[in-house]
């Protein structure tokens, strides 16, 4: 499954992706990034950088205390999609989704 497309042939996602904002790290195997997390479901998200990973790339990502490995699906100038190894669990979904809308409290945008 790792690598795979998840959305068919379509080039639509299953499952909708949250907004949130969220301070991160992305480390591939050249260097670590700061990112941006702008929206999240339990199959990827979205992250905003410089100098982002090209598409194929594997990346850990890593907010706070938590980190799941992942393949970059997209890649542009400022952004990228990226595909979760393993979906996140509900529990973990919740805890990054709350702090990530409390980010949206402080007027803070990605």
């Amino acid at each position: 499954r790792f690598g795979r497309r998840v959305d068919g042939l379509s080039g639509r996602r299953r499952r909708v992706r949250q907004p949130v904002i969220l301070a991160a790290s992305a480390m591939s195997i050249d260097r670590l990034r700061s990112v941006l997390v702008a929206d999240l479901s339990p199959s990827g998200a979205m992250l905003h950088g410089r100098d982002l990973p090209k598409e194929g790339s594997e990346v850990l990502v890593a907010v706070g205390s938590q980190d799941s490995f992942a393949m970059i699906v997209w890649s542009n100038d400022d952004a990228c999609g990226i595909e979760f190894e393993e979906p996140l669990p509900e529990h973990r979904l919740a805890r990054l989704h709350h702090e990530g809308n409390w980010a949206s409290v402080t007027g803070a945008t990605a």
